[in-house]
């Protein structure tokens, strides 16, 4: 009588045991969805979500990325300067599917490789088939990015990026390549704004098949060829 009721005690201590490491589990992750979900609304805040979601005159393609859990935008940022981020641009059909291709801008944070957060911005396409362009400042405007010419004939046309950090005379000039649905850039040259001219979309041109040129004018180039070559591929 005494072995089948140690048993019993034995199996009871074991069941219990077990329910209260499954709560315990329940408790740990409940806890972490919580303290995420309080630190992303603090930059995307659910409020100014709802707010900007209900707006009938912000573009579609912002409301797509607003509900993208992949991508934090800053709601603040976005609110506080709807008349910037209403702005769109044509580029034409970069992606040669007979459809005209635009861009936007919004204000996004990003999570560096160390942990830690800074603010920038990306250029979102109206096909969203295309990856985003994402820049690490906030300082992003859509006249900044512009079509260049298919330079290794992928039928992808490449663009030309204008990168500022914000607050300095130099800037510089990027051309861009999509490969493997991500933006890389294949050329760089400094754009010193005491040289406005010519233009930064005069200052990249396709040479031929998987060749390009950038022009760099600065005080210390200006006196000799500022071109230089590239080979992307």
């Amino acid at each position: 009588m005494r072995k089948p009721l140690l048993i019993l005690i034995l199996l009871l201590l074991l069941a219990s045991h077990s329910c209260k490491n499954i709560s315990d589990n329940e408790i740990i992750n409940k806890t972490a969805v919580v303290e995420f979900n309080s630190w992303k609304d603090h930059w995307e805040n659910p409020t100014q979500k709802a707010e900007l979601l209900s707006n009938l005159k912000l573009h579609k393609r912002i409301k797509e990325s607003l509900n993208d859990t992949s991508i934090i935008i800053l709601t603040s940022t976005l609110i506080d300067n709807l008349e910037k981020y209403s702005q769109i641009k044509s580029l034409g059909d970069i992606n040669n599917d007979g459809i005209n291709d635009s861009i936007m801008i919004i204000p996004e944070l990003f999570i560096t490789k160390k942990n830690s957060y800074e603010s920038g911005s990306s250029a979102i396409f109206t096909d969203k088939k295309i990856p985003r362009i994402k820049v690490n400042v906030s300082c992003l405007e859509t006249d900044y990015i512009f079509p260049v010419s298919d330079i290794n004939n992928d039928g992808i046309i490449e663009l030309g990026k204008y990168y500022s950090s914000c607050v300095s005379r130099f800037k510089s000039l990027e051309l861009i390549s999509l490969n493997q649905k991500k933006w890389n850039i294949k050329g760089q040259v400094t754009f010193d704004v005491f040289f406005g001219e010519p233009k930064k979309e005069e200052r990249i041109e396709k040479i031929e098949l998987n060749k390009f040129r950038m022009r760099e004018i600065t005080s210390e180039s200006i006196c000799f060829d500022p071109y230089k070559t590239r080979v992307i591929f």
